[in-house]
């Protein structure tokens, strides 16, 4: 092999190093970013619902159903079986007569994964139980002087819920 050879592989060994160490810093990239998409589905602890499009909605509310209480536990044998869960919940009477939608007044320590809901036709809008007497009674006061109650619900793509009173 001759010097003029041995100088174009070096000259051509010295180019194509750039080019792999971009190739493998890009690589390691990859890797890197599906080890962190691994590790926060495994942090996850539900499938969360996905919709396509930002819904919003507001419904005037004209009064509140029949109260229903529930209580509940999981008895397995372990510790968590006395852990008990309070539910009182309302089905909304609304302006139009549309239905399926219910407040869900839940208790203390309980974890819900989503404020508002949509499922199988009903809408479930899930609210701490500490604030149920001040937000029954604000909504009965209102009803009662002939003013307006409005529930807007918003649902976006990013996976915000959110249910927000409007009471005059």
């Amino acid at each position: 092999m001759g010097l003029k050879h041995l100088v174009v592989i070096i000259l051509f060994s010295l180019l194509l190093l750039p080019i792999t160490s971009w190739g493998q810093a890009q690589e390691t990239y990859a890797d890197e970013q599906r080890q962190q998409l691994l590790r926060r589905k495994e942090a996850m602890l539900f499938k969360p619902v996905s919709i396509t499009e930002t819904t919003q909605e507001v419904i005037e509310v004209i009064g509140l159903g029949s109260p229903s209480f529930t209580v509940s536990n999981h008895a397995d044998g372990t510790e968590g079986s006395y852990v008990h869960q309070l539910r009182v919940s309302y089905t909304l009477q609304t302006v139009g007569g549309k239905n399926g939608y219910k407040i869900i007044f839940y208790g203390v320590g309980e974890k819900i994964p989503y404020s508002v809901l949509k499922e199988d036709g009903s809408t479930f809008i899930y609210i701490p139980f500490q604030i149920h007497d001040q937000l029954k009674s604000r909504i009965e006061q209102s009803i009662n002087a002939r003013r307006k109650v409005q529930l807007k619900l918003l649902l976006k793509p990013s996976g915000v819920r959110e249910a927000t009173w409007i009471i005059n």
